[in-house]
């Protein structure tokens, strides 16, 4: 019979039982679990009774069929999740701090920076420390998210969103940029900006939909009963730039997104009336410490966007 524990029996608690649970939960079954560690079923069915002696509740329900989790073995497992996770982190940091200079940095970034700005950032980062390996994500705005959570990166770079999990900081708004055919809008020429009724007037080449710049763009356009056709959707920034100095349409985007040195026979102007920004924020997991090699890259980058945005 289990019996009830106190707090001073639970500091006791095997950490390699509660791995053993944790995978017996996960597959469902004492059998899979006991494959995949290698070990007998009998032996991982022990370990989990001891753990369930330990603290003193049943943490499955069993039948000859099925293997279901109590309350309290679901509040185990969500808190057990956290732990290894932090655990696996901890042990990595500690690792990386012994030897700073051969440790692994993994960044989630958007493929609107990762493809204009990232790569030059790296290349300063990897002058300074070349045996440190750099891992690269590309990611749309809620994958980053996804990425941090499941720990397939250390930190982000991507749009500002809403997640009570998250820090984002270093963020800076920039404003987003028609780059206009030259002999399409009589303007001005001291003119350095045009309404979003104007640009919306005319075939644009935009990001697909499910990216931030063209959500703005939406927004701003349903909130004024305005509607737009968009000729051409591409990835690239460096696309949209190609398709604009074609004389195909208006690109909508950030000069951080793309060389603008590269516009020919275009107009560079900002979009007013209203003013619309999009935001690069660096993104970390709360109560994540980030190791000496992945600080690094994560200041050498919050700079860049801080020197380009400002």
């Amino acid at each position: 019979m289990i019996r009830p524990r106190t707090v001073q029996d639970l500091t006791h608690v095997n950490l390699k039982l509660i791995n053993t649970f944790v995978c017996v939960a996960e597959f469902g079954s004492f059998h899979a679990a006991a494959k995949a560690l290698g070990r007998s079923q009998s032996a991982i069915s022990m370990q989990v009774r001891e753990l369930e002696a330990q603290l003193g509740v049943m943490l499955f329900l069993r039948t000859t069929r099925h293997l279901e989790l109590t309350a309290a073995g679901k509040m185990l497992l969500d808190q057990a999740r956290v732990s290894i996770s932090a655990l696996s982190t901890t042990f990595r940091h500690i690792h990386e701090d012994i030897d700073f200079r051969r440790g692994h940095v993994r960044v989630a970034c958007s493929p609107t920076y990762a493809a204009a700005r990232l790569p030059y950032v790296i290349k300063t980062f990897k002058d300074a420390f070349p045996d440190v390996k750099v891992s690269i994500g590309e990611y749309k705005s809620a994958e980053i998210l996804n990425a941090l959570k499941q720990d397939k990166a250390d930190f982000g770079v991507g749009p500002a969103l809403s997640d009570p999990q998250m820090n984002f900081e270093q963020g800076r708004a920039e404003p987003l940029l028609a780059v206009v055919p030259d002999d399409w809008i009589d303007t001005g020429e001291d003119t350095e900006t045009i309404a979003l009724d104007v640009v919306l007037r005319h075939p644009l080449v935009m990001f697909y939909p499910n990216t931030v710049v063209h959500q703005i763009i939406s927004k701003a356009a349903e909130e004024r009963g305005l509607s737009f056709t968009v000729e051409y959707s591409c990835i690239q920034g460096e696309t949209l730039l190609a398709f604009a100095n074609a004389g195909l349409g208006i690109a909508v985007l950030t000069a951080s997104i793309a060389d603008l040195s590269r516009v020919r026979n275009c107009r560079i102007l900002q979009i007013v009336e209203p003013e619309l920004h999009r935001r690069f924020t660096m993104i970390t997991r709360k109560g994540t410490l980030l190791p000496p090699a992945a600080k690094h890259l994560y200041g050498l980058i919050a700079q860049d966007i801080t020197d380009r945005l400002a």
